[in-house]
């Protein structure tokens, strides 16, 4: 699988002088999909439970029939989930909240095969496409999705415009994530594609990465996390 990241800086500035103070919110929140690993369906009713560093007090919640799930009015702080279903659990670390913001945390089962999983998320950066194998997709058919992450703050990235190229018909569609940062193309002709995103800050900056030889066979989709740096730490 080859990568290629292309950043252009054209005079980024940290605020703009003299932009009028307006009030922040205090507190952030966790959000994200609960979703099987292999067949990428969405997993309803997994029991989560939230508790921040130092506390033994959990935070408890429940993923919708979509597989979604929402921790809201954070305090800032470092923060640990436990998720389980069909007695599979689920541990992520080290997640950090930052007022103001959402932290989006995925949580994957491999349903079959409930060997407990344990993530480190202050340390996890995934760059690594995974495939799955979608009930409803057909034989002629594959689905590219994705998301978007700033390389510093680890904040998903709405607004950016995706590009998928290539396959046996040359195809070239586009797409603009959504306020969580993903993307999602179906009904692809199965072959091999490059995944682009362009973002413009302010009308004074863009930002391009690109990934080459994503391949998807058909009944199959891939999962491709697009990592940018937006602003440089």
């Amino acid at each position: 699988m080859r990568s290629l990241v292309v950043v252009v800086w054209l005079g980024l500035s940290l605020a703009a002088c003299g932009a009028a103070q307006t009030a922040h919110p205090t507190t952030g929140s966790i959000v994200g999909l609960a979703r099987d690993h292999d067949s990428g369906d969405p997993v309803g009713q997994a029991d989560l439970r939230l508790r921040a560093q130092g506390s033994f007090t959990p935070m408890i919640a429940r993923s919708t029939t979509n597989g979604a799930y929402t921790f809201d009015h954070l305090e800032p702080g470092l923060y640990s989930l436990d998720a389980s279903f069909a007695g599979q659990p689920v541990y992520v670390q080290n997640i950090a909240v930052r007022k103001g913001n959402a932290t989006f945390v995925d949580v994957v089962f491999t349903l079959g095969r409930p060997d407990p999983i344990r993530i480190d998320f202050g340390n996890w950066h995934d760059g690594e496409i995974e495939h799955y194998h979608p009930h409803r997709l057909g034989d002629q058919l594959a689905m590219i999705e994705g998301t978007i992450t700033d390389t510093g703050s680890r904040d998903r990235v709405a607004g950016a415009v995706v590009t998928v190229s290539g396959g046996p018909n040359r195809e070239v569609e586009q797409a603009v994530s959504d306020d969580q940062g993903r993307f999602k193309f179906e009904a692809l002709a199965p072959g091999t594609y490059e995944v682009s995103a362009y973002y413009s800050i302010s009308g004074r900056a863009q930002v391009e990465v690109r990934r080459s030889d994503v391949h998807v066979d058909g009944a199959e989709a891939a999962i491709v996390p697009l990592w940018i740096e937006i602003a440089k730490q």
